[in-house]
């Protein structure tokens, strides 16, 4: 499983070392992305294609896409933004072959609009400038944009939608809003980010026959993965071992006011395949938690005089450091350990954290106050890069850090602006201290800590709701429990994560879907 990313300039190189300046190979290339396209275009029937087109390789995809259009009996317009004896080398190969066939381009370069009247169109589809532009754009260019996103008709962009800067990964005003965009060779990140996202629309990779060995040298270390791959990813089960052959996981979650975090975080533990889960939660959540829990084995951490708590009430409803000798010593029949879910900010607790992963020797899931915990370690943002560091990297055990944006800037200090620039970021940071980076969001980005960047391109609104990490949390010691190491295990995790939730979008609507509904999607995510 190894679906490469690559940057819009490597993905340029690559294009120019393929074709060795030969224009048939060039042209071979283009034929395979007019064909994509073409099949993406009559993947529904369509009653009317219009095709616009700019002066380069991008309006040779969309003269191919053309030519096919007219083959197969299917009504179609060209229009295009350049004077057709402007085209040059594939794309005047292209334009040739069209017009052998009759085909026929209206020029609307210097129109101030292109239709007199409402278009009967079924599709638009864009081929003016694909993923070679950048600037502001031509006056003629931004005109047509804004055109055709007044139309309200649905568009497919051939590589990038016009108006989208590839060098400054960023739309520009006016940016074609694209429903779906057709990438050619291999993804590229512009198409995932919370900048390009938008006007992408949905996206799908057309592969063209790069070769391979070519292919590795413009390999970036940067990689997606989607649902397709989590049959292949799958622990193998143990028929006939009992549940401790199925592996063991423990979590330690919970306080007074967030119970509720500790209950997801165990249910999902339990539907994501470990024989046995063990909750350790304060002695004041337990009767709240053991009602709505009936699997998991409880683990109440007992009020024990001397705890270093500010009040009798605090010591039953609070994680602290007596607690520890009583986890650890659970710990002993558990393979994997999740912390962090409602655990509160109590700095009681805080402390009971730190020094309970320093002690730690199985895999460890950090999460929620936890990593918080982590970052009071951090007292300026100057120090972002030693207090929560150092401790990290002084943690011996393989972890995986499950933080949002909010919390991976109390651990580590600002994101990149240009969020292109993310998986290197955190490339860095995974390698240095050891451990696996797991950033939540849209799109979700997982930094192994051999240097590999996965960017799994899901956005889903309904999933943006508290709790939805909680369930991530527990997926992910489930499969940890179950021998599984920390880049996999944070990988499929996230993959069954997003699956269940788009079940449940499906099924309930992004309005009114909950974490809790994900995790009765949980038995769909891992069907075979």
């Amino acid at each position: 499983m190894k679906n490469t990313v690559l940057s819009t300039c490597s993905m340029r190189d690559l294009d120019a070392q393929a074709k060795q300046n030969d224009l048939e190979k060039g042209y071979a290339l283009m034929k395979q992305a007019g064909s994509a396209l073409f099949r993406l275009v009559t993947a529904k029937p369509q009653t009317n294609v219009a095709v616009f087109i700019g002066g380069g390789n991008n309006g040779g995809d969309g003269l191919v896409l053309a030519r096919l259009l007219q083959q197969a009996g299917i009504p179609f317009n060209v229009y295009s933004l350049a004077p057709v004896e402007k085209l040059k080398n594939e794309a005047k190969m292209a334009l040739d072959d069209f017009l052998s066939e009759r085909g026929k381009i209206v020029y609307v370069g210097e129109s101030e609009k292109i239709l007199a009247t409402k278009p009967n169109f079924s599709v638009v589809v864009d081929c003016m400038l694909g993923n070679g532009a950048q600037g502001e754009l031509r006056p003629a260019f931004a005109a047509a944009v804004r055109e055709i996103n007044s139309w309200n008709i649905p568009v497919i962009a051939a590589d990038a939608p016009t108006g989208y800067d590839s060098a400054e990964h960023g739309r520009r005003e006016p940016c074609i809003v694209a429903n779906k965009t057709m990438l050619f060779g291999f993804p590229r990140l512009d198409a995932y980010t919370s900048e390009g996202g938008p006007v992408f629309g949905n996206v799908t990779v057309a592969n063209l026959d790069y070769p391979e060995d070519l292919v590795a040298k413009f390999d970036e270390g940067i990689y997606t993965a989607n649902e397709s791959d989590i049959p292949q990813m799958l622990p193998k089960r143990n028929e006939w071992g009992e549940k401790r052959d199925q592996g063991c996981a423990m979590i330690v979650a919970g306080s007074k006011d967030m119970p509720g975090a500790a209950a997801l975080c165990t249910k999902a533990a339990l539907r994501s395949g470990t024989g046995l889960v063990t909750l350790a939660s304060p002695d004041a959540v337990m009767p709240i938690l053991q009602s709505k829990l009936t699997e998991p084995v409880f683990c109440s951490l007992c009020d024990m005089d001397g705890q270093d708590c500010d009040s009798v009430d605090d010591r039953a409803a609070t994680f602290a450091p007596a607690h520890i000798p009583q986890i650890l010593a659970a710990l002993r029949h558990n393979q994997a350990l999740a912390i962090g879910p409602g655990l509160g900010s109590n700095e009681c607790t805080q402390t009971a954290v730190l020094e309970l992963l320093g002690k730690v020797q199985c895999p460890t899931v950090i999460d929620a106050d936890a990593l918080n915990a982590i970052a009071t370690l951090n007292k300026t943002v100057a120090s972002a890069t030693s207090g929560a560091y150092s401790f990290l990297k002084s943690i011996k055990t393989a972890a995986v850090l499950t933080p949002h944006k909010r919390e991976f800037e109390r651990l580590f200090g600002s994101l990149p602006k240009k969020e292109t620039d993310i998986p290197n970021h955190l490339r860095k940071l995974a390698k240095e201290t050891r451990k696996t980076i797991l950033l939540k969001g849209a799109p979700t980005y997982i930094a192994f800590d051999d240097e590999r960047v996965y960017v799994l391109p899901v956005s889903n609104s309904g999933m943006a709701k508290g709790g939805s990490g909680d369930v991530l949390t527990g997926i992910i010691v489930a499969l940890l429990a179950q021998g599984m190491g920390t880049n996999e295990a944070a990988l499929l995790g996230t993959l069954l994560h997003q699956k269940a939730g788009e079940c449940a979008r499906r099924d309930l609507g992004s309005f009114s879907m909950l974490p809790s509904d994900v995790i009765r999607r949980l038995p769909e995510a891992f069907k075979i």
